[in-house]
């Protein structure tokens, strides 16, 4: 290679600084300082006092033979340079793409997320669900169970008003039917409806069990009020129901004169006798009334004459004709009311007056309960 092809150095460029071009003083002698700049003492510039002791003990700053334009300076004084930070260069579409990944990474975990959240949710809900169901269906069992019960009761309280109206109708007294009334319930309310679960049931089920219910009250609450008239009543009732077998007198009428005539007025017996065969040797001669002013009254039974005296006379009253009078009201009032209510039970399946009772009505919500309590609502 010529010399005109070998690169030149530019020493000034290279050292940063210019050089003092000066003679040799020798061999061995040094560069003297620039004005103004005290020479160094010893060897080397001496190290800031801040500095480590590793930076002041490094070696002089090296001697330069200026008449050498290609000298250079020693090794151990080449200054090192650093190493080159690594920076890699990527292209647009790279980083396009690198995002694009991200992206969906991002969108992944999210979408990931949100389905673990919705299925914690739907594992909640379905678990709550499931325990809805379950209660729904214990609940029916239970309500079977009650239903059935009720059911039961309400057959065997039809049956004792059946037996009540027909010994009333054989002119008997209904004794036992009636000490049973007062036993028996029937053992369905609203409240039995609580902790069911009925919300879960179809609303025809729900709408059957309200109407079950209410309607058992109100039969409950007839079935009372008959038994009280039926003890209250019971001892006119069994009079009257006596006097169609054994006629008694129980009344009488006495006739008193007044200012427009002869006044008949209705007087109980005190003592009740018998009608016997209409032979007026077995009644009795006179009964007293109740003092009245401290005055013991005396009614003479009439024979003949005035019956409209200035002595009160009494007539005997046929018992027959008893009948026509408040007791057979009573008995025919109380026998309508065991019939209307044997018919809130069992129904009436007279043709074109046809009607599902309170029996029935149980019947058909045990079949609905059932079904509830054998499969999920």
């Amino acid at each position: 290679m010529s010399e005109d092809k070998k690169p030149k150095i530019d020493l000034k460029a290279r050292l940063g600084k210019k050089t003092v071009s000066a003679p040799a003083t020798g061999p061995g002698g040094s560069i003297p300082p620039p004005a103004g700049i005290p020479k160094p003492v010893g060897v080397g510039i001496p190290a800031p006092p801040f500095q480590s002791q590793t930076a002041s003990q490094r070696p002089a700053a090296p001697m330069i033979d200026a008449s050498n334009p290609y000298g250079a300076m020693e090794p151990a004084a080449a200054p090192v340079a650093a190493p080159a930070a690594i920076r890699i260069e990527m292209s647009d579409d790279v980083m396009r793409a690198q995002k694009g990944r991200g992206t969906k990474v991002m969108v992944l975990a999210a979408f990931t997320a949100l389905i673990g959240i919705g299925v914690g949710f739907a594992l909640g809900g379905i678990s709550e669900r499931n325990k809805g169901t379950d209660a729904a269906m214990e609940g029916a069992k239970e309500l079977t169970k009650s239903v059935e019960a009720a059911n039961t009761k309400i057959s065997e309280l039809a049956d004792l008003l059946k037996s009540a109206r027909e010994k009333l109708g054989k002119a008997q007294f209904p004794d036992d039917e009636v000490t049973k009334l007062g036993a028996l319930n029937i053992p369905f309310h609203g409240s039995d409806l609580s902790g069911k679960g009925i919300g879960r049931f179809k609303s025809e089920v729900v709408t059957m069990l309200i109407e079950f219910a209410s309607s058992a009250a109100e039969a409950q609450d007839n079935k009372e009020q008959l038994q009280r008239v039926l003890s209250g009543t019971k001892k006119g009732v069994q009079e009257f129901l006596e006097s169609q077998t054994k006629p008694t007198v129980r009344w009488s009428v006495i006739v008193s004169p007044t200012p427009v005539g002869p006044l008949a007025a209705m007087q109980p017996i005190p003592a009740p006798f018998p009608l016997g065969d209409g032979q007026a040797k077995t009644w009795p001669e006179s009964f007293d009334l109740p003092q009245q002013g401290g005055k013991k009254v005396t009614v003479k039974r009439y024979t003949k004459g005035d019956a409209a005296s200035e002595d009160p006379m009494y007539i005997p009253v046929d018992p027959s004709s008893q009948g026509s009078v408040c007791p057979s009201d009573v008995l025919v009032k109380l026998r309508g009311r065991l019939s209307d209510l044997e018919e809130t039970l069992r129904g009436n399946q007279t043709p074109g007056e046809e009607k599902d009772g309170l029996l029935m009505q149980g019947q058909n919500l045990v079949k609905k309960l059932k079904q509830i309590g054998a499969s999920p609502t």
